[in-house]
């Protein structure tokens, strides 16, 4: 649970801290503190600063804004009670505990006392009906200060596009990613066009991919004129067999794009020794990637260039649209630099075409504030496919499921996905019955791709892809998913297979 703790609370835990109700309900696993900012100053004139430093240590802290502040006083409750319950709404918080719930009656606004929080925290919780594929709004209470922070210093700066937040959260990145460069677009699939661009990839041109991934790795190649080259997957972990890329490349090969898919990167030695020998350029498709490791080196600091995505459900999302380009080559990065905005340098004289490939700075700014949180959230994520694991050999439900292995790690679990068999779609269909979310990437490989018709491929050519995209399923792994959640996704796919 995550709560509120009102101003009376505090006050009197200081009284008595080490027996103090607050500290001990904070250290429960099932229930995180929190305490307005603006209650400092009263803590601090009861109790000395120790005091209150020591009860700030279990707490988090929500600073309202001046919105939030501006309700407040135009509510017709008393201010302090007001503001309470909208930074209790605002953050989707369960409750606020107060040693006076009556203060609170008439608003929209669960509030209890410390005894019946500690009841709802005795008792056993409810089972398990529902379990989302995503939420992302979940932990938006953990990263509310510091989102709301970069978002109002951009408005008050007037710089809305590009600018020193987005200059900011690239040099981040780029430390991050362990590259010396890296430029904010305007999405994944712009990041991935504008890496095409600026290694030369035009009419003519052949880059090689695999049909297994997000149409926008071919959908760019295609954008940027040239001509989609397939080679099919390792049928472990999902990514493009190098031994196949060897067999694709021609005298039109202009590039690879290896695509680290599901957060577990390519097999990029061979890739990369088979780009030095042909003169090709490498560029990670990164997007689900981000955080990944290969041979203890970082996603999109393999190649030429990594391309990550900002999409709102991706590990490290934005709240639109968004994406970053990673290089270590200055020369490259001066081109995407330019065509980021229309290939203008210096500004209104174009030698070379562009596009409006710019980043937001408000969605900037976002990224930055997760980014704080992103290892963290990762580590949950992989301690979730860990309990994944145990859970499914524990119910001998290996012989039915193929589970996903970590061949590199490490592995960041944009997706958990499993082979389900022949009996895919009826499970999926039996876990959504059920309450569970859960999601098929992808369906149809891109070979097989109405659009991509004119490219001359036909069933039976990926043979790995295709029977990959009839088997495999995604069960929730968020950093949000408990344990609980967890079991009750095995138990239901137990049920499914044995009828347990």
């Amino acid at each position: 649970m995550q709560i509120l703790f009102d101003t009376d609370c505090l006050i009197q835990a200081l009284e008595n801290l080490e027996n103090s109700a607050v500290l001990d309900l904070c250290r429960r696993e099932r229930c995180k503190g929190w305490v307005l900012s603006t209650s400092v100053p009263a803590l601090l004139a009861g109790a000395g600063e120790g005091e209150v430093q020591s009860l700030l240590r279990s707490l988090a802290v929500l600073t309202p804004t001046a919105h939030d502040i501006g309700l407040a006083l135009a509510s017709e409750k008393p201010f302090e009670v007001a503001l309470v319950a909208r930074l209790v709404e605002a953050s989707g918080l369960d409750a606020v505990v107060t040693l006076s719930p009556e203060r609170f009656s008439g608003m929209p606004v669960n509030a209890m006392t410390l005894g019946q929080l500690q009841e709802k925290l005795d008792a056993p919780p409810p089972p398990v009906k529902e379990v989302r594929l995503l939420d992302i709004t979940a932990s938006y209470h953990q990263i509310l200060t510091e989102v709301e922070k970069e978002i109002a210093e951009t408005i008050r700066s007037g710089q809305f596009i590009l600018g020193a937040k987005v200059s900011r959260m690239e040099e981040r990145m780029a430390t991050y990613c362990q590259t010396k460069y890296a430029v904010g677009v305007s999405s994944g699939t712009d990041a991935l066009l504008i890496a095409l661009m600026a290694a030369g990839v035009g009419p003519g041109d052949e880059v090689i991919t695999s049909p297994y991934t997000f149409f926008a790795t071919a959908g760019s190649i295609i954008r940027a004129g040239a001509k989609p080259v397939f080679a099919d997957i390792n049928d472990i972990t999902f990514n493009i067999k190098p031994e196949h890329v060897e067999r694709c490349i021609t005298p039109k090969s202009k590039a690879i794009i290896p695509v680290h898919l599901y957060g577990q990167c390519a097999d990029m030695d061979p890739i990369l020794q088979l780009a030095e020998k042909h003169g090709l350029r490498v560029i990670e498709d990164s997007a689900q990637a981000i955080g990944s490791e290969y041979k203890s080196r970082p996603a999109g600091s393999l190649g030429d260039m990594g391309c990550f995505s900002f999409f709102p459900a991706k590990n490290l999302g934005c709240f639109g649209d968004g994406g970053l380009v990673t290089t270590n080559s200055e020369e490259l990065y001066k081109q995407l630099k330019i065509l980021r905005v229309h290939g203008s340098e210096p500004k209104y004289y174009h030698e070379v075409l562009g596009g409006n490939f710019r980043l937001d700075a408000l969605q900037a700014g976002v990224v930055s504030a997760k980014l704080n949180f992103l290892e963290e959230w990762t580590d949950q994520r992989r301690k979730n496919a860990q309990t994944y694991n145990q859970l499914f050999k524990d119910s001998a439900m290996t012989p039915f499921v193929q589970l996903p292995p970590e061949v590199f790690p490490r592995h960041v679990y944009n997706q958990y996905v499993l082979r389900a068999g022949n009996r895919r779609d009826e499970l999926r269909t039996f876990l959504n019955e059920n309450g569970i979310g859960c999601e098929i990437y992808y369906p149809i490989p891109l070979h097989l791709q109405d659009c991509f018709k004119s490219l001359g491929y036909k069933s039976g050519d990926f043979s790995e892809s295709e029977k990959a995209a009839k088997q495999t399923l995604a069960l929730p792994i968020s950093h949000e998913v408990d344990r609980r959640q967890q079991e009750y996704v095995v138990e239901t796919i137990q049920r499914f297979f044995l009828g347990k």
